[in-house]
């Protein structure tokens, strides 16, 4: 049997993000009769190790703020990773971010270690990118070092080999898979279209919300509901200019909820010029919600002849897209259909599949 090594770095820093989401997927559903995991881990306030799977860690509740608690989070995980790493008790490591902490550890002991590459957004927009961060040396680091490389797309694997000549045989394609995991609550709004995450550079909400614009003349209760962080002042300050004030709303949403914007919304839309993979698509069609999405990356990869695409870069594109989905129920249930039968090729069960033919290689 073999002992896969887990390490703790992004389920200290998020409660809720992607990266999480597939680690945990992952490694709560490795067949138990070929593989065991471990996450040397003592404080996690991680929504998917903690609710999802039920597993209990330690937590402190001073400071209030999170960013600060997980400071303390994070050394003393960070402590019991690294004296895990250095045992050599294992068989496979598979860090789950990019700090190089472990690197002489695993030499040293001869074992071996995967890498998930999510997307190579830092490399592609570094403009994005903090002065301080240190996420595209590092990673450019571990790629070259590791044993095997899991890219989640096509396009992620191609972006790699272009940006750093990594040799193709040394990675591998593995889909993220999704599952229902809650049961929608009640409709929560009327007619709406749904955004999803982050709304900053790359993500284009701004541009395809301004091309939208003249759409919510002809749709008098047209509202686009957004989640993720909450509107800042600037971008309030703009919606009030551009007279959509009332149009936009947001919500922090639980699962429950999410699960039932998905349901009830009239389309799902995805803006972005860059994704590594796009979880969302999954989860919109999990839940029988159309998409509208950008012919940009691997968007075509994911959502194949499931979702109404639009140019990203092209205002017009974005709005006769919009207003072809609003204008037709019968658009809108020929994409909800196709959608349900096209997320069947996305599934947790074929994602953990191909991870564990990855670690069966080393």
């Amino acid at each position: 049997m073999k002992k896969i090594l887990y390490d703790n770095q992004m389920f200290t820093f998020q409660r809720f993000g992607g990266v999480t989401r597939y680690f945990a997927d992952l490694m709560y559903n490795l067949p138990a009769n070929e593989f065991v995991s471990e996450i040397p881990m003592r404080y996690c306030e991680n929504h998917y190790v903690t609710e999802t799977y039920g597993r209990e860690y330690d937590r402190i509740s001073f400071p209030r703020n999170y960013r600060l608690r997980r400071l303390v989070y994070a050394l003393t995980n960070r402590y019991l990773a690294s004296n895990a790493v250095k045992k050599g008790d294992y068989d496979i490591f598979h860090p789950t971010y990019f700090s190089p902490y472990f690197l002489k550890h695993v030499k040293k002991c001869q074992k071996p270690f995967v890498l998930t590459i999510h997307d190579m957004t830092f490399e592609r927009y570094p403009q994005d990118v903090l002065i301080y961060d240190r996420t595209i040396p590092h990673k450019k680091l571990l790629i070259s070092e590791a044993s095997h490389i899991i890219a989640v797309s096509e396009n992620t694997k191609r972006d790699i080999v272009e940006i750093l000549g990594t040799d193709p045989s040394k990675i591998s394609v593995v889909h993220h898979g999704c599952r229902i995991v809650a049961r929608p609550t009640a409709q929560l709004f009327d007619r709406y279209v749904l955004y999803v995450g982050e709304r900053k550079g790359y993500k284009n909400f701004l541009p395809w919300l301004s091309a939208i614009r003249p759409i919510f003349n002809l749709d008098p209760n047209l509202k686009v509901v957004c989640t993720g962080l909450p509107f800042s002042k600037a971008e309030l300050k703009l919606f009030g200019k551009w007279n959509i004030l009332d149009r936009l709303v947001h919500i922090s949403a639980n699962d429950a909820q999410m699960a039932s914007l998905y349901k009830h919304a009239l389309c799902f839309v995805f803006p972005s010029h860059y994704e590594g993979f796009g979880i969302p698509i999954l989860e919109a069609f999990a839940y029988g919600c159309p998409i509208c999405l950008s012919n940009a990356s691997s968007f075509p990869e994911v959502a194949g002849d499931s979702g109404l695409f639009f140019n990203p870069g092209d205002a017009q594109s974005m709005q006769d897209t919009l207003k072809e989905m609003l204008v037709s129920p019968s658009l809108r249930e020929e994409l909800k259909q196709k959608g349900l039968e096209r997320s069947k090729e996305f599934t947790l069960e074929r994602m953990v599949e191909k991870s564990c033919e990855v670690y069966r290689k080393l």
